[in-house]
């Protein structure tokens, strides 16, 4: 089996309101196995979001999460995210855990450039490397001609940050106009590098574009700038929250294969929200189905189109419009999660339903073929 990287176990979120308590996520369990692309799929306002905020722990206020665990297994330690202060995690996201949000404009800041958004990234997390190709192109300098004072000062300084980064000496001087030139360097490599992200995102004339501000970019082209932001320190886990909603169709298929290339690329495990069933045939490993603040089936991507057990599950694919059927529709509405329903959150609008789901909560069990499934019908 494939190590998990990723375990979200019993999370539990709420929302403290005017109106109410808005019990959001209610014992959510996922886990994200490396090198795979997880579907996570279900109505507006079941909770896909707000799990993966919960994950990198940027869940705004009045927003709070109320109990259960995130582990994180990055360089053979297993981590529990939640506990973790807001400095260490600000040392795990975007260098292990990214996330590409649902719409770019409002993910990009409109007062700063393409490349300098890309490259605040680099700078907080890839220092050292940078540092090191700062030295190289130093040290080619120097063979053809002779170093200069400020040029040794520069390697230096450099060299310091490749030994340690944090040292007394570089916070000093990096706040003296005069000698802290080497942070010119360090730009200047850093700036080479969102051109190259940005060249990968297979926009053209990246030269240009990193120099442009959100608002002269296109759609398909700023999200293609937020994914080469969350992509730029090649995290272990990208969390895509439906990143292609806002999108003409054709820029959708752009980013669609251009996030499966990144993938093999980067080999990164990915986290895919999305409400879109044809997405998730073609882009995800696993799929987890969300209702209310639950998931209540999981499975392999071809196992939950061939064999749905859930009767949610049933009816979202049978509300997918197909020529030559009768267009289906899941009768009811999502129930307010600031009362929600006892026992089964989806009894009230469930055909099967017994007496049982109105009083009792089912727990997820295993049917076989790495399929679970959170309804009393199986157990």
């Amino acid at each position: 089996m494939t190590e998990e990287i990723l375990q979200i176990d019993d999370l539990q979120l709420k929302f403290y309101t005017y109106e109410g308590v808005v019990e959001a996520l209610d014992g959510v369990k996922i886990n994200l196995k490396k090198g795979e692309t997880l579907g996570i799929v279900g109505e507006t306002g079941c909770g896909k979001s707000v799990t993966g905020l919960s994950v990198l722990s940027i869940v705004l206020p009045p927003g709070k999460i109320e109990g259960g665990q995130i582990i994180f297994n990055v360089k053979g330690r297993a981590i529990n995210l939640l506990n973790l202060g807001d400095s260490v995690l600000r040392k795990i996201r975007g260098k292990y855990i990214s996330m590409i949000f649902q719409d770019p404009r409002s993910a990009l800041n409109p007062v700063y450039t393409a490349g300098d958004q890309i490259i605040e990234a680099l700078l907080k997390h890839k220092i050292k490397e940078l540092a090191e190709k700062a030295i190289e192109e130093l040290d080619k300098e120097a063979k053809n001609k002779k170093a200069n004072f400020l040029t040794r000062y520069c390697r230096n300084n450099l060299q310091k940050i490749v030994l340690n980064p944090k040292a007394s000496s570089l916070k000093i001087v990096s706040k003296i106009p005069l000698l802290n030139r080497y942070k010119k360097l360090l730009y200047k490599q850093a700036k080479k590098e969102a051109i190259r992200m940005l060249r990968l995102m297979r926009i053209p004339d990246p030269e240009r574009v990193v120099d442009m501000y959100p608002h002269e970019l296109s759609g398909g082209m700023a999200q293609r700038v937020v994914i080469a932001m969350a992509l730029a320190c090649n995290p272990e886990v990208l969390i895509a929250d439906e990143p292609t909603t806002n999108l003409d169709v054709t820029v959708q298929l752009q980013i669609l294969n251009l996030i499966k290339e990144l993938k093999q690329q980067f080999s990164s495990a990915i986290i895919y929200i999305t409400h879109d069933m044809g997405v998730v045939a073609e882009l995800c490993d696993r799929v987890a189905v969300m209702y209310a603040g639950n998931v209540v089936e999981i499975a392999d991507t071809l196992e939950i189109f061939k064999n749905p057990l859930h009767p949610y599950t049933k009816g979202l694919l049978e509300s997918i419009p197909r020529p030559g059927c009768q267009f289906k529709s899941i009768e009811g509405t999502v129930p307010s999660l600031i009362d929600p329903p006892k026992g089964c959150r989806f009894h009230n609008r469930c055909q099967y339903a017994m007496e049982i789901c109105t009083r009792v909560k089912p727990k997820m069990i295993d049917v076989g073929k790495n399929h679970f499934i959170q309804c009393f019908l199986y157990q």
